[in-house]
């Protein structure tokens, strides 16, 4: 395994499943972009003006945000790719609804950039449609509703 897919892993690990909050600091560099995690933040807060791009103090409230919702949360690589310091991931993420027993699953794709066992930079692709759709957190058939040209909650 190359070292990148070991910092990616243990990112996996220890941010996702062990929920630790600690580990974006220390494996995410302070000045480092993530990108394509919504816009889950009101749009008066100046520090979100661009919301395609957070570093770690939006990763953070992401990472609460997600983690209100699910838990046991576990990302498998499916498929991954390298090309200098960069490395695709196909992943699976499961996790549990939030005070049930409920499983939901969502697959995503990710370009990271590692170097010096850190998180460089990050474009993220998740269904998270797909997720909050299985969360109930969405009408029933909003893909389809949506992918038909109709409105949502009008």
């Amino acid at each position: 395994m190359s070292e990148k897919l070991e910092v990616v892993k243990s990112w996996f690990e220890r941010v996702w499943a062990q929920e630790d909050e600690g580990a974006i600091e220390e494996l995410f560099v302070s000045d480092g972009p993530a990108r394509g995690l919504g816009t889950y933040v009101r749009d008066d807060d100046a520090r979100f003006a661009d919301h395609a791009r957070i570093g770690p103090e939006g990763f953070k409230e992401f990472h609460r945000s997600l983690l209100k919702l699910v838990g046991n949360v576990d990302i498998s690589v499916t498929m991954d790719m390298e090309q200098g310091d960069w490395l695709a991931l196909l992943c699976v993420l499961k996790a549990t609804k939030r005070g049930t027993d409920m499983k939901v699953q969502t697959t995503g794709t990710i370009f990271i950039k590692v170097a010096n066992g850190q998180i460089i930079e990050a474009y993220n692709h998740f269904d998270f449609m797909s997720l909050f759709g299985q969360l109930g957190l969405l009408p029933e058939n909003t893909f389809g509703e949506c992918l038909c040209g109709e409105r949502i909650g009008v």
